[in-house]
Order: structure tokens, then C-alpha cells, then sequence
């Protein structure tokens, strides 16, 4: 697993800060899900875009149960922990804690993780790894109820050249994954990248090639779609090989 980078773990503090509002809401029976996006990628992937793929490619917004509640409460309590842990490493005192009246809201606390990580990291290396893991989970669930697309997400569809193949033996496994690329190049796109273990398409399979695994571009989404297995049409293929 790649190590984590400040601006990526800033970016997924501040996607918790601005799709809070969005979540709360998802507490009333009924209410319609809005997107929540980074100003940054905004308009990255067009409704075309997500339509391309079909029911193979980004899931729909999860049902708005209990586990929405169980978020809000998740998100709130590892805002403030990730504080109080930031403020004794770097010894700053009570002046970077929110008041008690934002125990409810974690926007404070999100906010002040964001203006004190780096001084965090540069006094213990864990931090930024330890940040990472905690809000990862967090980061991932919001935005799977809301219906954000975001960076990394996967794919209902699996793999046909590698059949989804896995750590251990596993095959059936979905590992199309969605690539934003750097927000500060224009001229970059979205890709779909296959993350299966040694998964080598054959060339005129495979539009080209992103840190040397296979990926497929904007154009090619249409193609991809009508390559990709249907997981609900193959039930129980997950499994072991060799």
C-alpha cells in the first residue's frame, strides 16, 4: 500500500467538512441525496461519464438507514480524537481546541486536523499513516451514501483478462477502480484502472498503461463496459484458485 501524502489526507478532511450538511440531511426519511464535491474535481466526471459504465460500472447512493447515524456519530467522535492527539504531539495547548459547542459538529475539529497535520507529521512520522487509516473508512462510506464519485472507488464489474484476480489466489474480485489524476493538471482525465495481480490485457485490449497497470480512458468507457462481467449474473464468483 502507498504511503499517504499530506494533500491527500487534507483533501479527504476537507470532502468529511463539506459533505456533512448533505449527510445530517440523509437523517430524515425521504430525503433526496445530493453530491457533495471537491471544488477542485468539480465537473471531472460528467453525467455521461457515469452513465457509460451502467449498473457494471458506479454503485447507486445506499440506502439511508442506521448506519447513517452511526456515521454522523463516527465522524464526530474521530474528528475530536484526531485533535486532542495532534494538539499533544506538537504541544500546542487548549488554543487549537474548538469550544464545547461544536461536540455536535466535527466541521471545527475537521478544519483544525487540517491546520495542524503538518506540524504533526514533522514531530512523529505516524501521524499522517495514523490520520490516513482513521478517516479512510469515514471518507469511503459518506461517500458511497451520498452517490459521490471520488477518487479510487470501485467498479461493480470485474476484470475479464485478469477475472479479478487477487492476493492469495482470490478471482472474482472487483478490482476496476476509478482514477482521478492530478486536480492541477487540466488536461488530465479519469481513468479506470485494473488493480488485479498481474492483470495483462492484450494490447489491442488495453488503451495504455497508468504505473504499469493496465487502464482505459474516457473514450474507451463505452467498450469497457460492454467487456466487463456482470458480478450479479456469476453469483458466489469469489473464490480461491490454485
Amino acid at each position: 500500500m502507498s504511503r499517504p501524502s499530506i494533500r491527500r489526507v487534507k483533501e479527504d478532511l476537507e470532502y468529511l467538512q463539506e459533505a456533512w450538511p448533505s449527510l445530517v440531511a440523509l437523517r430524515v426519511p425521504g430525503t433526496a441525496r445530493s453530491w457533495v464535491e471537491n471544488p477542485r474535481r468539480a465537473g471531472m466526471l460528467s453525467p455521461e461519464d457515469q452513465e457509460r459504465l451502467g449498473k457494471r460500472g458506479f454503485q447507486t447512493p445506499a440506502p439511508a438507514d442506521i448506519q447513517v447515524l452511526d456515521l454522523i456519530w463516527s465522524i464526530a467522535n474521530q474528528a475530536r480524537d484526531i485533535v486532542e492527539c495532534m494538539v499533544e504531539v506538537i504541544d500546542a495547548g487548549r488554543d487549537y481546541v474548538p469550544a464545547e459547542s461544536s461536540t455536535r459538529d466535527p466541521r471545527p475539529w475537521l478544519e483544525t486536523a487540517r491546520e495542524l497535520i503538518d506540524a504533526a507529521q514533522k514531530i512523529d512520522e505516524a501521524t499522517l499513516p495514523w490520520v490516513a487509516c482513521q478517516i479512510a473508512p469515514l471518507v469511503k462510506q459518506t461517500a458511497h451514501l451520498l452517490g459521490d464519485f471520488r477518487d479510487g472507488q470501485v467498479l461493480n464489474g470485474i476484470c475479464p483478462w485478469c477475472n479479478g484476480r487477487g492476493d492469495g489466489g482470490m478471482v472474482g474480485l472487483r478490482t476496476m477502480q476509478l482514477h482521478y489524476p492530478d486536480p492541477d493538471e487540466e488536461d488530465d482525465q479519469p481513468l479506470v484502472v485494473c488493480r488485479g495481480v498481474n492483470c495483462d490485457p492484450p494490447r489491442g485490449m488495453v488503451g495504455m498503461r497508468w504505473r504499469g497497470r493496465p487502464a482505459w480512458t474516457r473514450r474507451e468507457w463505452d467498450w469497457l463496459a460492454k467487456m466487463l462481467r456482470d458480478p450479479e449474473a456469476e453469483p458466489g464468483v469469489v473464490e480461491k484458485v490454485g
